[in-house]
């Protein structure tokens, strides 16, 4: 069985509440970051929030390329291991 989570104030929270029973032994295994923008799951940190809106709003001025959407679904599809259409 495979489960993945989040850890919240050190302790390892499953991702779709699944529960071992007491004693189970585990192994752990850190994944590498999908996304930079924290979990659903992290607490708020708005100015972090405004930084980048911030950052993405002086890209947009300075003329800095951006992607296509179709492109930016295709990553998203990619990630989630989902169709793009």
């Amino acid at each position: 069985m495979t489960l993945e989570g989040t850890v919240m104030n050190g302790v390892i929270v499953p991702d779709d509440g699944a529960a071992l029973p007491e004693g189970s032994r585990v192994r752990i295994e850190a994944l590498e970051e999908r996304f930079e923008y924290p979990h659903p799951l992290a607490p708020y940190d708005r100015e972090k929030e405004l930084a980048l809106l911030r950052q993405r709003i002086a890209d947009m001025k300075a003329g800095v390329p951006m992607i296509p959407l179709d492109e930016a679904f295709k990553r998203i599809a990619a990630e989630l291991d989902a169709d793009p259409e």
